[in-house]
């Protein structure tokens, strides 16, 4: 401490002044970046874990295990392996004045998926959206390669000498469990509106079908008149209802998660379970709030080394 005092004492004045202005932001950020994690933590702590089909509308937390979207299973567009989220980057090395070993990475190309992910647990399914969230992979991981697609790949710690770009994938896998925190609310289907789209539908196929239309043609005139074309409303509507008893359909509500802009509570989406993430964020909080007492002693003991 008694050289750091010494160094202080032999600032100028106006670099003195640019040391307590740089040394009181460190400050402030270090302890507002404390909260930031420490906040995440009290979220996590204080939020009940929800069962998906029993949720109440607003700001909830789930466990459950993440699943394909069937109509559109989704793949890593580096390594091709199955997912329900990726974050992507490829970048290529350049070299400075010609030395390899002064070298920096600049990014040519990154992509993150906007697919929707579905969650699962015992009591139903819900759907994630994954923008705009904080999202905490299950799998992380880089290597090299001499082409901007990659094609093999180098691994190793020979690798990042040799190679000339650099891929990093981020993935949330299919089958594995997930944790989320975030506004839940429930989508409710209008099942008047559906049964009017169906029947409507079916009208529709049968305009273009000739022989369907004759047989609505009740006195053989070949004109589909008003009572006629009542009739087959009723035998559509119907077929309709009759479907809507035999078939299988889809749940008449649809659950989702998602961010809410007007709230400044975080939205989290994780394959590491709410445990361990909670713990994470508590030590980087209070890691950062020990740096953050630190800085403010060399702040104090600065100013008051001078007049």
């Amino acid at each position: 401490m008694s050289s750091y005092l010494a160094w202080v004492e032999h600032l100028s004045v106006g670099g003195y002044r640019n040391y307590l202005l740089v040394v009181l932001f460190i400050t402030l950020a270090l302890l507002i970046a404390g909260v930031y994690f420490i906040r995440r933590t009290y979220w996590i702590i204080n939020t009940p874990t929800s069962k998906i089909a029993s949720a109440h509308q607003g700001y909830i937390e789930i466990e459950g295990v993440a699943k394909q979207i069937d109509s559109a299973p989704l793949a890593s567009p580096l390594s091709g392996d199955a997912c329900v989220w990726f974050w992507v980057e490829v970048a290529q090395k350049e070299n400075k004045f010609g030395d390899s070993s002064q070298s920096t990475w600049r990014r040519v190309y990154s992509h993150q998926s906007d697919q929707l992910i579905s969650v699962q647990d015992e009591s139903g399914t819900c759907l994630v959206d994954p923008d705009l969230a904080h999202i905490h992979p299950g799998l992380v991981r880089n290597w090299y390669g001499d082409s901007e697609r990659p094609v093999g790949g180098l691994m190793g710690a020979g690798a990042r000498l040799f190679a000339n770009y650099r891929y990093t994938e981020k993935l949330l896998l299919a089958d594995h469990p997930i944790y989320v925190l975030g506004w839940f609310k429930t989508i409710t289907h209008d099942a008047y509106q559906a049964e009017h789209e169906s029947v409507k539908a079916l009208l529709s196929e049968w305009k273009s079908d000739p022989a369907k239309m004759k047989s609505f043609d009740q006195d053989g005139n070949g004109v589909i008149d008003g009572q006629e074309w009542h009739q087959a409303r009723l035998l559509a509507q119907k077929i309709t209802q009759e479907q809507r008893i035999t078939e299988t359909y889809e749940p008449n509500h649809t659950h989702v998660i998602g961010a809410n802009c007007q709230s400044r509570r975080p939205y989290l989406i994780s394959a590491v379970d709410q445990t361990t993430l909670a713990r994470r964020f508590r030590r980087w909080g209070y890691s950062l709030w020990g740096l953050s007492v630190l800085s403010f002693s060399l702040l104090m003991n600065a100013y008051y080394v001078r007049p």
